[in-house]
């Protein structure tokens, strides 16, 4: 394969079509790609015209299956993946902090990530990847960033760069971020497990404060991510109207092991078509000595990471749009392994294969607003994926990564 070709006709024996309402194997298609975005996607007995014009360079991939890029939904580019990845954030320059950030956004493309949501970066330097992204400088996955997250003084994340206590320190913060301008807004509504001192089982945030974020982000364009492990944060922010729920735990300490799951509370998540990503990574195939992002988290990280499954697969089944991230960054996340993530979602949640595609793909572009689409049609980014193997089959092959196309360029 040739990089930077004006024109192309991909043509690919094995496909994998990724619509909203399904991921199905069509043999024998073929995709026109022209100044980087896809003019055309149709079985090769249509395109006869095209195969027989010289001009056009012709691209087989061969026993390959050929499918859109996908989306990393939740990560963290500043984070190194290292069991200590706070003090490794907080030893490094910002220089250094860009140049990881952006050799990781690399690993990212080079596994078949073309998309990639971060969700809380430590000050705005993401942003400059972003525009380094877009104007050629690198080769990275289209990065859609909310900088840092707004979270309580001393509160979770709070070494990212952006606290706030008061109504209107917080109103402030998220017309400051907007104005830079981050493409979404990404709010710490309850405690977290990586942060020393914080405590996931406390809401940082009242109802008031998240329905003013929530209406000062939409009446500027932008969406609305919640960090939220508490059953009752997770009531407020969808009464606030919040767009993505991160993690969705539904803990609570008066509930049965200290968890509430609230099957009414999710099928007004389903109704409201708020989306969730439970932001399963490594971590949770680990043991809890390994895994637990925290020494002091280990003796509850075995029943956290099965509740976890247990309540996600509820949600699923209530008809909530599970959408895939891997919280890459964060301790033993590595970037080279969103497949793993799909492969919990499938094993120990129980989503049909065909499911944790399309959340990897066009459900999670949907859900984020994602300029690839997730999709392979016309007018959407030449954005592709090639796998040793059918993917509706077998998910690892989606660690079996042929080749990868990003704006129409081979980048692997």
């Amino acid at each position: 394969m040739e990089k930077g070709v004006h024109m192309k006709l991909i043509i690919a024996k094995n496909f994998i079509d990724c619509s909203l309402e399904h991921a199905r194997y069509r043999p024998q298609m073929g995709i026109v790609v022209e100044k980087g975005r896809i003019r055309e996607a149709a079985p090769l007995s249509e395109l006869n015209l095209l195969l027989q014009d010289g001009s056009i360079e012709k691209t087989d991939a061969g026993d390959a299956y050929v499918m859109p890029g996908m989306i990393d939904a939740h990560l963290h580019l500043c984070f190194d993946s290292s069991a200590n990845p706070v003090t490794a954030l907080e030893q490094e320059s910002s220089g250094m902090s860009l140049l990881r950030m952006a050799a990781a956004a690399r690993t990212e493309l080079e596994s078949g990530v073309t998309t990639v949501r971060d969700c809380g970066a430590k000050g705005l330097g993401i942003l400059d990847l972003k525009l380094a992204a877009e104007s050629g400088l690198a080769d990275s996955p289209d990065i859609i960033a909310c900088g840092p997250p707004i979270t309580i003084t001393g509160g979770h994340c709070h070494f990212l760069g952006m606290e706030a206590d008061s109504f209107h320190d917080v109103q402030k913060a998220v017309r400051l971020l907007c104005k830079h301008p981050v493409d979404f807004i990404k709010v710490m509504v309850s405690g977290g497990n990586m942060t020393p001192g914080s405590n996931s089982l406390i809401n940082q945030y009242e109802k008031a404060i998240l329905e003013m974020i929530a209406y000062e982000a939409h009446s500027r364009g932008k969406l609305v991510a919640g960090h939220i492990h508490t059953t009752a944060g997770i009531a407020n922010a969808v009464d606030a109207g919040f767009d993505t729920i991160e993690h969705c735990s539904f803990k609570d300490p008066a509930g049965k092991q200290g968890i509430s799951y609230s099957r009414e509370l999710a099928a007004r998540i389903a109704e409201k078509r708020i989306s969730v990503c439970p932001a399963f990574g490594k971590a949770y195939l680990l043991p809890p000595e390994e895994g637990a992002p925290l020494p002091e988290r280990i003796s509850e990280w075995r029943q956290f990471q099965d509740s976890r499954f247990e309540t996600t697969r509820a949600m699923y089944e209530e008809g909530v749009n599970i959408i895939a991230g891997t919280d890459a960054g964060c301790k033993y996340s590595y970037f080279h392994e969103f497949h793993l993530t799909l492969k919990i979602l499938h094993e120990k949640v129980g989503m049909s294969l065909e499911d944790v595609l399309l959340s990897a793909t066009s459900r999670a572009a949907q859900a984020i607003h994602a300029p690839s689409g997730g999709m392979v049609k016309a007018g959407q980014k030449a954005d592709l994926l090639f796998t040793d193997g059918n993917p509706l089959q077998d998910l690892g092959a989606l660690g079996r990564v042929v080749h990868v196309m990003k704006n129409g360029k081979l980048v692997r």
